[in-house]
């Protein structure tokens, strides 16, 4: 299954680039969260860490709509990983699967 994860720092903030991104892309699933990447408290990131299974794709516009601090994407990148979810990060055109 293809997730999505959009995220914008504020309530103010338009999410339709990355909403459109991820209608180009076949997304099934997306989860949103409008709030800062400081850190890992997001709500919809944990909802969806919660939801993905073996095999499951997360696709993020870029490796900042992710998280702005390299150690908390590196745990969430390894817990996914041990998941055996890859993440598609398609601005930086990296993917964890390869």
């Amino acid at each position: 299954m293809k997730i999505g994860y959009i995220r914008v720092s504020t309530q103010d903030q338009n999410t339709i680039r990355q909403e459109v991104l991820m209608k180009q892309l076949g997304v099934d699933q997306v989860y949103i969260d409008k709030f800062s990447g400081k850190n890992r408290n997001r709500p919809e990131l944990q909802t969806m860490l919660e939801f993905v299974r073996k095999g499951d794709v997360v696709i993020v516009e870029s490796i900042s709509r992710f998280a702005r601090n390299t150690k908390d994407c590196l745990v969430v990148l390894r817990e996914l990983k041990l998941l055996n979810v890859s993440v598609q990060f398609e601005e930086e055109h990296i993917d964890t699967q390869t």
